[in-house]
């Protein structure tokens, strides 16, 4: 009996005990499908604009984005177009030419440090309606949409201790992502149920010369999996290059084999959101409303494990990943302590979406070896070219 066998029986037995059973069913309900959508109805002149944090080309989570709005407006005929490289400060003045200009009648946030800018900038435009990526707060004129990244997260930590030698994680994070707190926290809660005296080393960077600092000092800490969470791609590619096996959290689905120390990755595809959306706005029927992407309307993905992984990861993923989807395991449930040991949630306890969002805290068993950003003494200098 070998010890990896022996090393899933105890993961399997603790995905059994200590992971909460349903208590909060978090799915929303989908859409509308495009089946219910009726024949003959003269459909409204549309135009959806999108704003990018970051360079479409870089084929990183703005470009993902980017092509999921591509393949969402192919199948609608909606028209789209989009601005990239905006600076949270410029945020206002890309609306202003996507309107202006580019004649949008509609405007997506394409990254979560706009949630709050879009908020205070909507009200000035009530005649154009918003998706806030990021937000749960929806004023008169927006939809707000947002994910549960952490449900992959808590896979990818149970993935990344269980092909550990060392049971040193570590994880490079981008602040300028999506509840990165909450990330690292499911990491960490994920690696738990292998090792539950591990250790997951946190460090966050955005740039690729930070983030290459970064995953330059979780390696130094010991780390022998690495999980990326960045809006760049470089933080794979830095990881393959060092030759250390990691994990991933952008799709990369049907280029696997140019990735052969990735052990699985996990992603949001959103072309079925936005292809809801484009339909409701097409027939008029659009309303603001509030929208979480999960595991249970398929939004939030999970690879299966790739060749670097050890063959016995992908059953701990098929045992975890449908308790996930069915809303039998949940996340942050039960007792949760902080890295000072106090508790946090009590065992009884169930945190809520706004509670998992705003995190400002680490769970025991972190680390954190702080942030890798710099000055950036060059501000980026952005024409505001309408692109499609």
């Amino acid at each position: 009996m070998t010890s990896k066998w022996l090393k899933r029986a105890a993961v399997l037995l603790a995905l059994c005990m200590t992971i909460g059973l349903a208590g909060c069913n978090r799915e929303v309900e989908e859409s509308s499908s495009e089946s219910s959508m009726t024949s003959g109805i003269e459909e409204t002149p549309h135009k959806v604009g999108y704003i990018f944090h970051d360079s479409v080309d870089k084929n990183g989570f703005s470009g993902q984005m980017s092509l999921q709005r591509f393949k969402a407006s192919n199948r609608s005929g909606m028209e789209t177009c989009y601005i990239d490289n905006v600076s949270i400060t410029d945020f206002e003045k890309a609306v202003k030419a996507l309107v202006s200009v580019g004649g949008c009648t509609e405007i997506v946030s394409g990254n979560a440090i706009f949630a709050n800018m879009l908020d205070s900038v909507s009200n000035k435009y009530m005649n154009i309606n918003f998706i806030n990526f990021g937000s749960l707060s929806s004023p008169a004129n927006v939809s707000s949409y947002t994910e549960a990244p952490y449900q992959g997260a808590f896979v990818a930590g149970m993935v990344a201790a269980f092909n550990s030698d060392v049971q040193k994680i570590g994880i490079v994070a981008d602040t300028d992502m999506l509840c990165p707190t909450a990330v690292i926290n499911a990491s960490a809660r994920g690696m738990q149920l292998v090792f539950s005296d591990a250790t997951l080393y946190s460090a966050t960077a955005t740039h690729d010369s930070e983030i290459e600092n970064a995953i330059d000092e979780l390696i130094k800490q010991g780390s022998d999996v690495i999980i990326c969470y960045t809006e760049s791609p470089h933080s794979i590619e830095y990881c393959e290059q060092k030759g250390i096996k990691y994990i991933g959290s952008l799709d990369y689905k049907g280029e696997e084999d140019k990735y052969p120390n990735m052990l699985m990755y996990f992603c949001s595809r959103r072309d079925s959101y936005f292809l809801a959306q484009f339909k409701q706005m097409q027939l008029d029927t659009w309303m603001p409303d509030g929208y979480m992407g999960t595991m249970s309307n398929g939004i939030i993905a999970v690879s299966e494990a790739l060749s670097a992984a050890d063959p016995e990861s992908q059953k701990l993923i098929d045992t975890l990943v449908p308790k996930l989807v069915s809303g039998d395991a949940l996340v942050f449930d039960g007792e949760i302590k902080d890295t000072t040991g106090n508790i946090k949630y009590m065992q009884a306890e169930t945190m809520t979406d706004a509670q998992i969002m705003s995190m400002d805290w680490y769970v025991l068993g972190v680390e954190s070896l702080g942030s890798f950003r710099e000055v950036q003494t060059e501000l980026p200098t952005n024409n505001f070219e309408i692109k499609s």
